[in-house]
């Protein structure tokens, strides 16, 4: 009891690690003898306390405390800084048996790069520093080809109704007992026309190396779909060598920013740029993947940016791609994630000069509470 199973709970309970609670008692009862053990704890957790919320005595809930001094984007951004892809590797496979790709990129690689831009901003990055940074997560989406839990995705079926051979009741064939809130794999015969050629997907980075970090994540994200995604350097889109950017079979253009400057003026003019040599029908994708992004920016690019379509996450942007390129008839199931109807409407924006209608088969009401438990979240048909 005093050694195992106290420190365990004392440990959860109060905010420390169970080695502090032993070390503690050891400490105070070695300082004070019995008056000390006694004590131990509440001098601990005071201590604990203060570190928590005194600047100076940080170092005490370092030392002390259960939480990792590093948050996960923190974590990412150190050993991106170092170029350690292997150990950023092994902490992305480590957090993605809980969790999907999409909602690793934007929870802590995304978040991990909007810290690199802020330190960038205020001068404590060079761009050395933001290539070495770009390579590392360029190296993480490689050695994270491979590696592919099978609950992340789910593969495409037709949503034809069938008969129920007892009961008589239409059902529809969608998979209802696969996970919540993913996008399905494409198969080469999901695809529209023209959407099965290699390069249909550009992803391009917009102006800094983290842009095209962004993009390459987004790049590897549609590849793991079944989209034929490549990555483009940032500079093929200069006025000095767009005219060499071979987009003769491009279908979509992903333009990744991760800061859009003093105005969203630049943005346009790439947009206009690329018009001219895109085939007629191509769509253009900005996303802006800021923290600030589901604001007036986005209000603003949608504003003056002339392109088909914005995204704020590359889960959403994910969304469009995949909605995008299925071929005609092929019914998908909508993402839960976005209910939001303002985002719905910026996503449909991709399929203004589309001939064929975006058609998604809703899924059936869930009443089951959620697990932090919230109401449960409202379904919206497509």
């Amino acid at each position: 009891m005093g050694q195992v199973v106290e420190p365990l709970v004392y440990g959860h309970g109060t905010g420390l690690s169970p080695i502090a609670v032993v070390a503690s008692t050891v400490f105070w009862t070695w300082l004070w003898g019995p008056l000390g053990l006694l004590l131990a704890m509440p001098l601990t957790v005071c201590l604990v306390v203060l570190g928590r919320h005194v600047e100076g005595l940080n170092f005490f809930e370092v030392l002390l405390g259960d939480k990792p001094a590093f948050t996960p984007q923190q974590s990412f951004y150190q050993r991106a800084l170092t170029g350690d892809s292997a150990e950023a590797t092994y902490q992305a496979e480590l957090c993605l048996k809980e969790q999907p790709l999409a909602t690793y990129l934007d929870n802590v690689v995304l978040k991990g790069l909007q810290l690199v831009e802020r330190d960038f901003e205020r001068g404590a990055l060079d761009e050395e520093n933001l290539k070495r940074i770009s390579t590392t997560v360029k190296e993480i989406m490689d050695n994270l080809a491979d590696f592919e839990p099978r609950r992340w995705f789910r593969k495409v079926e037709p949503a034809e109704k069938k008969e129920d051979a007892e009961t008589g009741l239409a059902s529809l064939s969608t998979m209802d007992e696969v996970e919540e809130d993913l996008l399905p794999i494409l198969e080469p015969a999901d695809l529209a026309p023209g959407w099965e050629e290699e390069d249909s997907v550009l992803c391009i980075g917009g102006r800094t190396p983290l842009d095209e970090a962004a993009a390459a994540m987004l790049a590897g994200l549609l590849k793991k779909h079944g989209l034929k995604a490549c990555l483009a350097e940032s500079e093929t889109i200069s006025a000095g060598h767009i005219v060499s950017l071979d987009a003769a079979k491009t279908k979509l253009v992903c333009l990744s920013f991760l800061g859009i400057g003093s105005s969203s003026a630049q943005v346009r003019y790439l947009v206009r740029r690329l018009r001219r040599i895109l085939p007629p029908g191509c769509i253009i994708l900005v996303g802006y993947w800021a923290a600030d992004a589901a604001g007036e920016p986005v209000k603003a690019l949608e504003e003056t940016a002339e392109a088909d379509a914005y995204a704020t996450s590359l889960q959403q942007a994910s969304e469009i791609a995949v909605n995008a390129a299925r071929r005609p008839g092929l019914e998908l199931v909508t993402s839960r994630l976005y209910p939001n109807a303002e985002v719905r409407s910026n996503r449909d924006k991709a399929f203004v000069a589309t001939e064929v209608p975006l058609k998604i088969v809703p899924r059936p009401p869930d009443d089951r509470p959620s697990r932090g438990g919230s109401k449960p979240r409202k379904h919206h048909n497509g």
